[in-house]
């Protein structure tokens, strides 16, 4: 019988990690898609003109953290391992958004078509009521929004 010492059995497992580390490198930096993270201006919504509303989409491997400018924020899940353009989540509207939403908790459907970000929100209202919100986004990309802004002039 075959005994080794610590430091031989040491350097096996580090080296066993450095391989593990070096052979997973390459798909964990293709871990978060591009096509989430950024700032998107909505474009329609069912609950009235957004031409002021956005969010903006941070993301950390398969989860992302979304915020408004109109008072509501979300934490949605992405399925990176099909490649997926769908995140699914839970939110809250802040204590001081105008509206009866303030306060309310949603769930949250995000999904890419198309290059489009639309949203699907259900509101859990006081009375055990649930209220949808729907809407669609457009990424904002540099030179993008003065396009925009020269093609209504």
């Amino acid at each position: 019988m075959r005994f080794s010492s610590p430091a031989g059995t040491f350097r096996r497992l580090v080296g066993a990690l450095i391989a593990v580390v070096v052979l997973l490198w390459p798909f964990a930096a293709t871990a978060e898609t591009e096509d989430f993270p950024g700032q998107w201006r909505q474009m329609v919504s069912n609950a009235g003109t957004g031409g002021t509303c956005w969010l903006a989409i941070k993301q950390n491997g398969p989860i992302l953290k979304v915020s408004s400018n109109n008072g509501w924020f979300a934490f949605a899940h992405a399925d990176l391992k099909t490649g997926s353009t769908i995140a699914t989540g839970i939110g809250r509207w802040s204590e001081d958004a105008s509206g009866h939403y303030g306060g309310k908790p949603f769930d949250v459907r995000f999904v890419i078509v198309d290059k489009q970000l639309y949203l699907d929100m259900i509101v859990l209202m006081d009375d055990g009521t649930k209220q949808a919100i729907r809407a669609i986004f457009d990424k904002d990309r540099l030179g993008k929004t003065a396009r925009r802004v020269m093609a209504k002039s």
